[in-house]
């Protein structure tokens, strides 16, 4: 078996977090961890129980956890791009907020 380098496993996390501070804004950087660490987390964590529950034929915890893990990673993957300033969804709210008032 081969062993596990913690060692190296922290400098290559450090090295990402601090590539992600250099960069020019917290947009920026929380793009960075999304696409580099948070999304195969959640790929990986999302597939591994979703496997278990399959393989164990628990037809319902399957279909509920995926469903709910589809919808969690929809809100965290598009969120950002659908509540951002110039976004057709802030334009209508903030138009029919100036119509209400």
């Amino acid at each position: 078996m081969k062993t596990f380098n913690k060692g190296l496993w922290i400098m290559i996390i450090l090295n990402s977090i601090v590539y992600a501070a250099d960069l020019a804004d917290l947009s920026a950087v929380w793009n960075s961890m999304v696409q580099k660490w948070i999304s195969p987390i959640v790929i990986m964590v999302m597939g591994t129980l979703s496997l278990k529950f399959l393989l164990n034929r628990q037809w319902s915890q399957f279909i509920n956890f995926l469903s709910i893990g589809i919808g969690v990673a929809v809100v965290v993957y598009i969120a950002p791009e659908m509540f951002n300033q110039n976004s057709d969804l802030m334009n209508s709210a903030s138009d029919t907020a100036k119509m209400i008032n």
